[in-house]
């Protein structure tokens, strides 16, 4: 029966793909390691979203797209779907927000000027290595290396997809109140969505979003460059003034889960109604 089924829904995937069509087909989860397993989500996290996609393999982008340079890659990671396996339930989210950090020249990286140490060593691993390190002591920022040694994209914003009643049980953890979080501030920000996510230094630091059977990014369409805005990082203060001002924090226009909009940089591309409107709906890889 079940092969049955795989046979439908892989003939239906391929049609659809011809068709340029982006809804994800579902059967049971089937595991990294082989076989189907009942996907435990609708019983622990409350959600009603019942099994992973049958084509994650097709669907997880491999090697040749993280090797580009560190702001074509963090304008392409835009829209595409960072996907987190966490204890047998699927926490995935929109990345909606990246900022580039250009190694050796750029004041504001960790890598400014060739300093490697071995705690930044993932910052020189293969493009689609995690860069994941502390702030403050207790926040995690998750960045992904690219062509460049040294260059790296932090991400900083996420609209949440699947799991999304586990992520505000993660994310309480660290709330001094209990009240629930509003769905727009669950990932807007690096240290929100690793906290959401738990991604951590211990897990993921200098793994592959290649060959990781707990984190991957996924495959979903171009986000125009009309829909793109480009701006100044964010807390860059004890950088040069230069490197402050330098445009290398991009996000989706009009997308509402962004951690922080710049009106000035989205006049230059507009203001005519954005292409990514939100909806919450994780059976779509784009609204």
């Amino acid at each position: 029966m079940i092969c049955t089924v795989n046979r439908f829904y892989i003939g239906k995937w391929k049609t659809m793909k011809r068709k340029n069509l982006t809804e994800v087909c579902h059967l049971p989860t089937k595991l990294h390691t082989g076989g189907t397993k009942k996907d435990s989500s609708s019983q622990s996290d409350g959600s009603s979203h019942h099994s992973f996609s049958l084509t994650v393999k097709q669907r997880r982008l491999g090697s040749e797209f993280y090797d580009q340079e560190c702001v074509q890659l963090s304008k392409s990671l835009l829209g595409k779907i960072l996907v987190r396996e966490l204890n047998g339930v699927r926490l995935s989210g929109r990345i909606v927000e990246t900022e580039a950090y250009l190694g050796r020249k750029d004041p504001a990286c960790h890598s400014y000027e060739g300093r490697k140490t071995h705690s930044r060593q993932a910052m020189w691993m293969d493009p689609g290595t995690l860069y994941v390190y502390i702030i403050y002591g207790i926040y995690h920022c998750m960045n992904i290396s690219s062509r460049e040694d040294g260059s790296v994209v932090l991400l900083r914003g996420l609209e949440p997809l699947d799991g999304e009643n586990m992520m505000q049980k993660l994310r309480s953890k660290k709330q001094k109140s209990k009240k629930q979080l509003n769905q727009k501030a669950l990932c807007s920000g690096p240290g929100k969505l690793t906290d959401a996510l738990q991604i951590t230094k211990a897990l993921f630091d200098k793994e592959s979003l290649v060959t990781n059977s707990e984190i991957w990014v996924e495959d979903a369409p171009l986000v125009s460059d009309d829909d793109i805005v480009c701006c100044p990082r964010i807390g860059l203060e004890s950088a040069p003034k230069e490197s402050q001002e330098k445009p290398l924090r991009f996000y989706i226009r009009g997308n509402s889960f962004v951690s922080k909009r710049n009106k000035t940089a989205e006049k230059q591309i507009g203001t005519g109604s954005p292409v990514m409107t939100v909806t919450h709906s994780p059976n779509k890889v784009l609204s």
